[in-house]
């Protein structure tokens, strides 16, 4: 197993191995910018203490695999308030062999400057309930939320909310490591706010690059519970900070992972990709790499292509909450081998729009040889006439397609690099969504919305902000 490497990060062990012909290749030798497949392993068998919901039967709770292992590239569940968005339970039992991790923000939980979730001793997974055999990340802000206004010192992280501003400070965030115990944590960092980078001077940029160094260090010496730790990358749009930030991470033996998270930085998705790249570059090639805000399956598959392993589901989010559901086709079929409705002018598109009068009887499935639930029940009229009540089953039976979908979609970029042919494949990809402006820009439209599909306040698609 060439290729093979163990990050220790205080006890929790997170073991991530290339695999296919990077492993061949051995993690020394293989380009930073080059799409990898891997397998990234959780070993707990040390954090045996923390307790399952108690509605979980105890067979299910003590069967739970110490190692739990994900497949890359692959993404992240993306939550709010600890629940996959419109998916409750049960019905996200119906999504089946989707990635065990799941992704919460700390933010969803703050009261004040702490947390209720905080006085939980059972553990996050058990406030939420998540099951043990889901590997659980904390990070602390929303990746879906590009513009804030909050002002961060060097104290504390500041995080907006309705009631006001919420100070983070590594000792809090410490804390509530202890009380929440997550497998895995991205601490504090002080992300820039750049409508325009060019008004960031590098006074600024390097003070954050400093002070995220400062909180790293301090969650994780405040901090007992052995959570893998995952480290944000700093600098902004400075190469030479950047630099200085790759350096100081590749130091240390407590990180076993890379975050990059640059969603507030006002730049193409192409240029912050060469940002990442750059850094990459400097950073040991051994540990997983997590881009944040690379959820579009246009920008998930370049920042694959550039040697991104993980980045997080809130894409399928965004469409549902637009009344869409997905029929983008990646190579010569749909999600996961699935045909796809290619005779749809929706095909083009990358997703069809619920709201239009054709969905009125129109009685077909909302793609053409699609094995999930809503599919196989459910037809196009019926959830154009949910919409139109507002009634909230609708966005249910959106996201539970748009889920499987997305799952489909990595599955598919999964199995072209197993056949070495990932370049030719997301050139045809690319190229086909290209000239459709209508494609892949749900996270942006949701970034100006308040409110869902199903909210009895109407708002305006596809238009200026409320």
């Amino acid at each position: 197993m060439t290729g093979s490497v163990r990050a220790l990060s205080r006890k929790m062990t997170l073991h991530f191995e290339l695999t296919g012909a990077n492993a061949a290749v051995g993690v020394a030798s293989g380009a930073a910018a080059s799409p990898r497949s891997g397998r990234l392993v959780l070993d707990r068998s040390l954090n045996s203490e923390a307790s399952a919901p108690a509605s979980i039967s105890p067979s299910a709770s003590t069967l739970a695999p110490a190692a739990i292992g994900l497949e890359t590239p692959t993404f992240l569940k993306y939550t709010r308030h600890g629940l996959q968005p419109h998916l409750v339970r049960e019905v996200a039992a119906e999504l089946s062999d989707m990635p065990a991790c799941t992704r919460v923000q700390l933010e969803d939980f703050l009261e004040d400057d702490g947390s209720a979730c905080g006085q939980h001793d059972a553990g996050l997974h058990n406030f939420v309930f998540l099951d043990r055999s889901e590997v659980l990340l904390l990070d602390t802000l929303d990746p879906t939320v590009t513009r804030r206004v909050g002002k961060s010192t060097n104290s504390f992280l500041a995080i907006d909310s309705e009631g006001g501003t919420k100070r983070l400070t590594p000792e809090v965030f410490a804390q509530l490591v202890d009380r929440l115990k997550p497998d895995i944590i991205i601490p504090p960092a002080d992300y820039i706010e750049e409508p325009l980078p060019s008004l960031t001077q590098g006074k600024r940029i390097s003070k954050s690059v400093t002070r995220s160094a400062k909180w790293l260090d301090e969650s994780i010496a405040k901090s007992v519970y052995p959570s893998a730790v995952f480290a944000a990358v700093m600098g902004s749009h400075s190469p030479e900070l950047r630099d200085i930030s790759a350096k100081k991470l590749l130091a240390r033996s407590d990180v076993a992972g890379y975050v990059f998270n640059d969603v507030s930085l006002a730049l193409p998705f192409e240029r912050k990709l060469q940002l990442v790249q750059h850094s990459l570059a400097q950073l040991d090639a051994s540990k997983p790499r997590y881009m944040v805000g690379a959820s579009a399956p246009d920008a998930a598959l370049r920042a694959i292509l550039g040697g991104i392993d993980l980045v997080d589901s809130s894409y399928p989010y965004a469409v549902t909450e637009q009344g869409f559901a997905s029929t983008y086709v990646f190579g010569g079929e749909g999600a996961a081998g699935e045909i796809a409705d290619a005779s749809a002018a929706a095909a083009a598109a990358g997703r069809l729009d619920l709201w239009q009068e054709s969905m009125f009887n129109d009685f077909g499935p909302l793609v053409e040889g699609c094995s999930c639930f809503t599919c196989r029940s459910h037809h196009r009229a019926y959830i154009h006439h949910l919409l139109m009540t507002k009634e909230m089953l609708s966005t249910v039976l959106l996201q539970i397609h748009n889920m499987h979908w997305y799952k489909g979609f990595f599955a598919d970029i999964r199995s072209s690099l197993a056949r070495a042919t990932l370049a030719e494949d997301a050139q045809r990809f690319l190229e086909r969504y290209s000239s459709s402006s209508e494609a892949f820009g749900e996270l942006e439209t949701l970034a100006t919305q308040e409110n869902s599909p199903t909210t009895k306040i109407q708002r305006k698609r596809h238009a200026e902000p409320l």
